[in-house]
């Protein structure tokens, strides 16, 4: 076959094919790898954002819902365990009782759970109500002073030494407001509102205290609240210092010179103030 008779041939190949390419006759071969590429990239990047994204919030709601909680549990029966919770409630422990309550309370309200006895000074919040669950009763308080007895005596009861508690009865939701000089005791399955007989229950939780790692300023405010004559001051450098101590009917100037010990500290006495200072 000459040149010209190959000149010719495609030629006439070239007309076919660009017939065939009108017509739609022909396959596409270019293939544009590199944005499908990136496409597949993209959706898959946006895919794991998705999936990150929604594990950390998961996580984050799992953190929320569930704070952490801590627990107070006194095994000596011959004393009372005083702490002061994060709201500046204080929690006078008895002995075989154990306290539960979270590390931070929530804005509208304060849960704890107790199984035992325990007495409680409430600070006052009426945005945040401070709530008790025990095993027979939900107990509701705004700010007072009260004995909650549930640890194998006869009969669960709460005496009120101060303001106004509202007590709710698990089982079938029978509730009342109890006042100070009244108790309620559960007997029959039932809350009974009586007058308060046992008028030394609320004092014979300071008889002797124990207090672990507390704050000296929040020590001092007990002391205070449980003697009568005298009052202690420290000065405010001593506020966070911590103190682990026992204090079984001692007086004033005793339980002023116990600290003093403890935490290598100094104190004086004008009238009827206890000064404590470095």
């Amino acid at each position: 076959m000459t040149l010209k008779d190959n000149n010719k041939t495609d030629q006439a190949w070239n007309r076919l094919h660009s017939k065939l390419e009108q017509d739609g006759l022909l396959k596409e071969t270019v293939v544009a790898t590199q944005p499908i590429f990136r496409n597949a990239a993209l959706k898959w990047a946006a895919s794991l954002a998705i999936l990150v994204t929604a594990t950390l919030f998961i996580i984050n709601g799992v953190n929320t819902s569930r704070p952490e909680m801590l627990s107070m549990y006194n095994n000596d029966e011959n004393s009372t365990y005083v702490s002061t919770l994060e709201d500046g409630s204080v929690v006078y422990l008895a002995g075989n009782s154990t306290l539960s309550y979270p590390k931070h309370f929530k804005k509208n309200k304060r849960l704890v759970s107790l199984k035992g006895d325990a007495f409680f000074e409430v600070s006052k919040n009426p945005d945040a109500p401070f709530i008790i669950e025990t095993g027979l009763m939900k107990i509701e308080v705004l700010g007072t002073s009260f004995n909650v007895k549930s640890n194998g005596g006869a009969y669960p009861s709460l005496s009120v030494n101060s303001g106004v508690v509202k007590v709710t009865l698990k089982s079938d939701g029978q509730s009342t407001k109890i006042e100070a000089g009244e108790t309620v005791v559960i007997r029959s399955d039932r809350l009974h509102k009586i007058d308060t007989q046992d008028l030394e229950q609320f004092s014979h939780y300071s008889e002797r205290m124990h207090f672990k790692d507390e704050r000296l300023s929040d020590v001092i405010r007990v002391i205070n609240r449980n003697i009568t004559g005298v009052q202690m001051e420290i000065s405010s450098e001593l506020e966070e210092r911590l103190l682990t101590a026992t204090f079984s009917n001692n007086s004033a100037d005793s339980m002023a010179q116990l600290i003093c010990i403890a935490l290598n500290l100094k104190f004086s006495q004008d009238q009827d103030t206890i000064r404590i200072h470095e």
